[in-house]
């Protein structure tokens, strides 16, 4: 009887002790679920393209700037864009809505200008362009390439007399550099500055520029007929001899108005000539460093919006009783597109930080928009493919993002321009001058 229930007693603590290590497994399996759970909401699991955290990366003005562009963006830009996209016009009732938040100026400090950093704008531009490339588009324009030939070239009479206004949006800038025999070879420009008693005579042709046909003051690159320098000027609306044509029928950035711009003997005072440009480097080379980092940050956000919206579907979307991104070749596609995502977003924030602290180069300029707007490319191809026939219409997400896409391929240096760049700077020999 006794050797029974020794027998019992043992069992009895047999079956304690492992129901003490079970509640101990069990806190364990517990505890590391909701680690899981946190880790998984820290990286945004699903749809969203910041899977490694971009806002912890980012400093408090940062990320107050990206949250209010984002508001702005779904609340303001996002209803009205398939609409104008459609109609290939231009939205101006945003105008008055841009100019509150007072972002025009970018990074120029004085002036009634905001002195913000690339990182800053670049938040504005991606965000903007996850839901309309052509707003962020025009945008760029206004805070780089309209306002930093005055700015960094221009006289304190010229900076006092246009940026102010500029900043505060009621008068609308735009560059003249990319001729119709001139593109990807800046350098090397047709349009003509003739020195007279009374000013300069302006004779030539600027084709693909931006707000051309409704700017106020056209920012134009042209050789001197002397020096054979390039020189730039500050044409303002209305000067005889000028005359703009909107270039119609396109299928990329429809609502971005471009003009092809016409100088028949064009007189300009001696004032309106920017004194400090006196050559391609000292002119338009040394504006087009943050237009094409801005340029990366508007492929990253329309890159990203294809993601996000082609994410929504695949879940969504059943094809044999399935949601497709069950499948394997959909989620491969997923996992390539939001990889070169991360990428994107990392080199867009470095070159951005190099860009402030003024260590940045041609070639790394090059190397970012090079390679952003081409894995851009793939994604929103990617992108295009898993949503099928819905995705060559604007209702789903991706179509807009699948054409604008090609026009930022191209603008600000065409791929194929910007990798000879980085090349160049990196073996030290110049394989097209």
């Amino acid at each position: 009887m006794e050797e029974n229930n020794q027998v019992i007693r043992k069992s009895i603590s047999r079956i304690e002790s492992i129901s003490n290590h079970l509640q101990v497994v069990n806190v364990a399996v517990t505890e590391q679920q909701q680690q899981q759970q946190q880790v998984k909401d820290q990286v945004n699991v699903g749809g969203s393209v910041d899977y490694y955290g971009l806002n912890d990366l980012l400093n408090d003005k940062e990320r107050l700037i990206r949250k209010q562009a984002k508001q702005f963006a779904e609340s303001k830009i996002l209803p009205i864009a398939n609409k104008y996209y459609e109609k290939a016009e231009f939205p101006f009732e945003l105008i008055p809505l841009l100019k509150q938040l007072k972002w025009a100026g970018g990074n120029i400090k004085g002036y009634q200008c905001p002195g913000m950093t690339a990182t800053e704008l670049g938040m504005i531009a991606m965000e903007f362009a996850k839901v309309s490339a052509d707003i962020a588009t025009f945008y760029s324009i206004l805070q780089t390439i309209s306002m930093l030939p005055i700015y960094y070239c221009g006289s304190e009479l010229q900076k006092l007399k246009y940026l102010p206004k500029m900043a505060a949006m009621d008068s609308i800038g735009c560059f003249g550099l990319t001729e119709p025999l001139a593109g990807s070879d800046a350098s090397g420009l047709l349009c003509e500055a003739r020195k007279v008693d009374n000013g300069w005579i302006l004779n030539g042709e600027k084709r693909w520029i931006g707000n051309a046909p409704f700017a106020d003051i056209i920012i134009v690159w042209a050789r001197d007929t002397e020096s054979k320098k390039i020189k730039g000027f500050i044409v303002e609306k209305g000067t005889p001899g000028l005359n703009v044509e909107t270039i119609n029928n396109k299928i990329s950035l429809r609502m971005v108005q471009n003009g092809h711009i016409y100088f028949k003997e064009c007189l300009i005072s001696d004032d309106q000539r920017l004194p400090n440009a006196n050559d391609f480097n000292s002119g338009p080379g040394k504006c087009l460093f943050l237009t094409r980092i801005m340029a990366a940050w508007i492929s990253l956000g329309v890159a990203a919006n294809a993601y996000e919206s082609c994410f929504k579907y695949v879940q969504s979307r059943k094809q044999f009783g399935t949601p497709l991104s069950k499948f394997q070749l959909i989620q491969e596609r997923l996992v390539k597109m939001l990889g070169n995502l991360q990428a994107m977003t990392l080199m867009c924030l470095r070159v951005s930080h190099l860009f402030d602290q003024q260590k940045l180069s041609y070639g790394q300029i090059g190397l970012l928009k090079a390679y952003c707007t081409s894995h851009g490319r793939e994604i929103v191809s990617l992108a295009r493919e898993c949503v099928g026939g819905n995705g060559i219409v604007t209702d789903y997400g991706v179509a807009r993002s699948f054409v604008d896409m090609e026009a930022i391929h191209t603008f600000e240096g065409s791929y194929d321009i910007n990798t000879l760049i980085a090349a160049r700077e990196i073996t030290g020999h110049s394989s097209f001058r």
